[in-house]
């Protein structure tokens, strides 16, 4: 077993697949393919790769969990790595290597780049490897090797910050942070003049849905950095995966701080202008960096790809389905703010429950959660049932076994964080956001579910329609930076008896209009009066864009048991309306 598989198996506290240390790197296709298995049994971890057979036992004692709220929004614990510097030096071929890439001697020992012989799999054995320290010099958290002969990798340690930190400035404030792709980009700017960091693992091959989050953790380690400078300028690759790196970091950490260098198709990259026009050249092309966005001010040029997606769907383009399919035509899901109401007990916090689960189903969303009407265990629970199909309570039908709930919370796991105040103070909008914006730095989160308003403390003296007013349009501005999906529960004002068996809208709404006016969409629950009805009216009363929702009404079945809804039969039997 190589030290890199053990180090990377006894990060894992949880039955999972991630990458193999021994064989990614070295695989022509499909080298992201998460072929390790790791499965917890009692204090060991058992791990097996499917692609190069290694497989093994390391006994450990694991660790308990933590609260809820930090489980997902820190790293794990554990003991700290200990990596080892190589003591022989092989002067000559680095600096072979190096200046074959333009990079001087002055530059590569300042970040202390070291030389090893390291095995890089069966199909190239052993080779003589340059070394990329990250963190402290003396006491690094990991080494990634790269062959001098070739483009192969593998790494002492599981690299997860970003790789550089160490020759920034010490005062950033005034200072741009240059992001790039890979360590030689890094060394490259370096050369320029340019202090920079490089991502730990590379660009992701495809737009970014799916990953269990620990990808992403370099920006939550750097999160003071990230807040503390003005400006981030990404100067990634110029192809599919550097713009897929590009688009998530600045999703990440806020579009209004991101500027973008232009790279050439040619010489895509900082190492490749380095290589071919100098480091003048390069440092002339960061210079010239532009932001994403322009400080709010767009050319029509820079929507021509949504214009020509809606002229090619004929206006008719969709958000997401919530899963109900008779809700298709009705209501889809999309970035924006979704404001949610109903009268007590008509199913408006389950339903979104379950649209919820949907959307982390067959989108591969990742939602917060901020419910301050339930305890985030008996949430959990709620979620459950609706995840599983069974009841978590005895009842007239079998509820689900321990194994069930294990596997159901295991799930929900992955794709939700809770939102809970431990210190006992009342939530406000801000903290509801500066939270929000921490699950989204550290998970990489596309939703966000407030149920309800009347829980959030208003500390603004002044009346409570402009303290409404300017709360929505806080959340407005952070769906749009950040492209997330907002569902707001509001509780609706007494109503009238004879009002009792209509569907509500945003009139209804208790304190201000502006739940009308500046919600992008409004959704009502509704239910008779009658006990044994259990078809609940989903009504849209408010669709900004005609492509994504429209006004109209909609009926469902509702399973009291395990609080899911469904689509009704085709032969629904009417007549009980």
């Amino acid at each position: 077993m190589t030290d890199s598989v053990e180090i990377a198996v006894r990060q894992v506290y949880k039955d999972t697949r991630i990458q193999c240390p021994a064989c990614s790197s070295t695989r022509k296709k499909n080298k992201r393919e998460k072929t390790l298995s790791v499965k917890l049994d009692g204090q060991n971890r058992v791990f097996h790769c499917f692609h190069c057979e290694i497989s093994g036992c390391i006994k450990e004692e694991r660790y308990p969990p933590i609260d809820p709220l930090e489980e997902f929004l820190q790293t794990a614990p554990g003991h700290p790595n200990v990596i080892e510097l190589p003591s022989a030096t092989h002067n000559r071929e680095l600096r072979d290597f190096m200046e074959s890439r333009s990079i001087s001697e002055e530059t590569y020992r300042k970040y202390g780049v070291v030389t090893d012989i390291r095995w890089f799999g069966k199909k190239q054995g052993e080779a003589l490897a340059a070394g990329f320290v990250y963190g402290d010099p003396e006491e690094p958290s990991a080494i990634k090797w790269r062959s001098l002969k070739g483009k192969a990798f593998t790494q002492s340690g599981a690299a997860q910050i970003f790789y550089g930190l160490e020759n920034l400035p010490e005062d950033m404030t005034e200072t741009p942070l240059v992001v790039c792709e890979g360590e030689m980009d890094a060394l490259s700017l370096a050369e320029a003049g340019i202090p920079a960091v490089s991502v730990p693992n590379g660009a992701p091959a495809k737009s970014v849905t799916h990953d269990d989050g620990i990808k992403w953790d370099y920006l939550w380690e750097a999160r003071e950095l990230l807040e503390s400078v003005n400006r981030i300028i990404l100067a990634v690759d110029h192809d599919g995966p550097g713009d897929n790196l590009k688009q998530e970091i600045a999703r990440r950490v806020g579009r209004g701080k991101c500027w973008e260098v232009e790279f050439s198709t040619e010489l895509k990259d900082p190492n490749a202008v380095l290589c071919a026009e100098g480091p003048e050249r390069l440092k002339e092309i960061v210079d010239a960096a532009t932001p994403m966005p322009l400080a709010g001010v767009f050319s029509a040029r820079d929507y021509q790809d949504k214009v020509e997606e809606l002229y090619d769907l004929g206006g008719t383009g969709k958000g997401l389905s919530t899963g109900f399919s008779s809700l298709d035509d009705l209501i889809t899901i999309t970035p924006g703010l979704y404001v949610v109401t109903g009268a007590a007990g008509s199913g408006k916090s389950a339903w979104l429950d379950h649209v919820m689960l949907n959307c982390a189903d067959l989108h591969g969303m990742k939602w917060a959660i901020c419910s301050m009407e339930n305890p985030v265990h008996i949430h959990i629970l709620k979620l459950s049932a609706i995840k599983m199909s069974k009841p978590f309570f005895e009842g007239p039908t079998e509820r689900m076994s321990k194994n069930q709930l294990r596997e159901a919370t295991d799930w929900l796991n992955d794709r939700f964080c809770f939102l809970e105040s431990k210190d006992g103070e009342v939530a406000t909008i801000d903290s509801i956001i500066s939270r929000t914006k921490d699950a989204l730095l550290r998970l990489g989160i596309n939703g966000l579910l407030i149920d309800p308003y009347n829980f959030i403390e208003n500390r603004d003296s002044r009346n409570e329609h402009q303290s409404i007013s300017e709360m929505l349009s806080k959340i407005i501005c952070m769906a749009q930076a950040h492209q997330l999906v907002v569902f707001f529960v509001a509780h609706p004002t007494k109503r009238p008896f004879d009002q009792k068996e209509k569907p509500l809208d945003g009139n209804a709404i208790s304190g201000s209009y502006s739940w009308l006016s500046k919600s992008d969409y409004g959704v009502s629950l509704f239910r008779t009066s009658d006990p044994n009805d259990h078809t609940p009216v989903v009504s849209v009363w408010k669709a900004r864009f005609p492509w994504i929702a429209k006004r109209g009404e909609q009926k469902l079945q509702y399973d009291v048991a395990t609080g899911r809804f469904s689509d009704l039969p085709d032969n629904f039997d009417w007549s009980m309306d």
